[in-house]
């Protein structure tokens, strides 16, 4: 089997596409950064809802009979 020929880039072409690779490196983990904090505030969101439906729970009172 014979022995692939590496391909050589000029300089210029080598910082290039080095410049490409870290502007796409950057932009997927500014994109996995947003991701993360919808995450984190749909969480939030929740657990106030959760804890604005216990007040609400807490706050009848189911046991009182009005005449």
């Amino acid at each position: 089997m014979a022995k692939k020929k590496q391909k050589h880039y000029s300089g210029k072409e080598l910082i290039y596409r080095r410049r490409l690779a870290r502007q796409q490196a950057e932009t997927e983990e500014k994109t996995n950064n947003i991701r993360v904090r919808q995450l984190h505030q749909i969480n939030a969101s929740r657990r106030a809802i959760g804890w604005a439906k216990q007040k609400m729970r807490e706050g009848k009172n189911n046991d009182c009979i009005s005449d």
